[in-house]
C-alpha cells in the first residue's frame, strides 16, 4: 500500500498532466491549422496521444493503493511498475510506427505535402 501522500501527488500529476495536454492540443491543433503546418497539427495528435498516458498513472496510483486481500497478501503495489511497462510499451509501438511510415516514404519516394 502507498503512503496518501505519493497518492495524492500521483493523481495531481496524471489529473494536472490530462488537463494541460487537453489545453495544450486544442492550442496546437488551431496554430497547425492556421499556420497550415502538418507537423503542428501531427504534434497536437501526439499530445492529446499523452492523454492516455495520465490516464494509465492515475489508473496506476489507484490501483497500488488498494490495501492487501486474500489474492493478493503483499498488497497491490506492483500496479505502479505494470503501468510503467504499459507506458514504454505505448512510446515503443508509436517510435516503431514513426520509423515504419518514414522508411516506407523514403523507399516510394512520396513528397512531403505542405499546406498553405
Amino acid at each position: 500500500m502507498i503512503s496518501s501522500g505519493k497518492q495524492r501527488l500521483g493523481y495531481l500529476e496524471g489529473i494536472l498532466s490530462a488537463a494541460l495536454n487537453l489545453i495544450l492540443f486544442g492550442l496546437k491543433l488551431w496554430v497547425g491549422r492556421r499556420a497550415g503546418s502538418v507537423a503542428m497539427v501531427a504534434d497536437a495528435w501526439h499530445t492529446l496521444s499523452d492523454i492516455l498516458t495520465s490516464a494509465v498513472v492515475v489508473f496506476g496510483f489507484w490501483m497500488s493503493a488498494r490495501p492487501s486481500d486474500p489474492e493478493h497478501p503483499f498488497g497491490h503495489g506492483r500496479a505502479e511498475l505494470i503501468g510503467a511497462i504499459v507506458i514504454g510499451t505505448l512510446l515503443g509501438v508509436v517510435g516503431v510506427s514513426f520509423v515504419r511510415e518514414s522508411v516506407l516514404q523514403l523507399r516510394d519516394r512520396e513528397a512531403a505535402a505542405f499546406g498553405a
